[in-house]
């Protein structure tokens, strides 16, 4: 336990990067955002950009999956433009100084909006698809729903 809480916290310290892919149009960023009146960070990876957008919202609340998502999502990355979203209160999205009171349900759906509103114009498309579990599944469903 005090092994996984070590690494936790050495990757929330190591800056902004993620392995270059090679493909007709890559894109492979990890960079922090302004959302809700905080910073929040997105990974983006996929071999083309022009490629549908998958959002995928992770569990928890407050479950990082970035450091899994070499390992879980690498597949889809060929297919589609895979958006890891650290929610506030996770992972790089956990500052020092946070306040897990800002952890509510409304609070999450307005921070998922302005999220799709920055991938939309980040990356230059309409649509996007969210595929979430767990907590995500929930987050994603108000999403698409409000």
């Amino acid at each position: 336990m005090l092994l996984a809480a070590a690494l936790v916290l050495g990757w929330k310290a190591l800056p902004g990067r993620t392995p270059a892919l090679t493909g007709p149009d890559p894109i492979a960023v990890l960079e922090p955002v302004q959302i809700g009146g905080m910073t929040q960070w997105l990974l983006i990876r996929g071999k083309d950009r022009s490629a549908p957008v998958l959002l995928w919202p992770h569990g928890g609340p407050g479950a990082a999956q970035m450091p899994l998502a070499h390992a879980t999502t690498r597949a889809l990355e060929c297919d589609f433009v895979v958006v890891h979203w650290g929610q506030r209160g996770a992972g790089k999205s956990s500052p020092s100084d946070f306040d897990p009171a800002n952890m509510t349900l409304e609070q999450f759906v307005q921070d998922a909006h302005a999220v799709t509103r920055h991938l939309q114009a980040r990356l230059g498309t309409d649509r996007l698809l969210v595929l979430g579990y767990s907590w995500g599944a929930i987050l994603g469903a108000r999403l698409v729903v409000l």
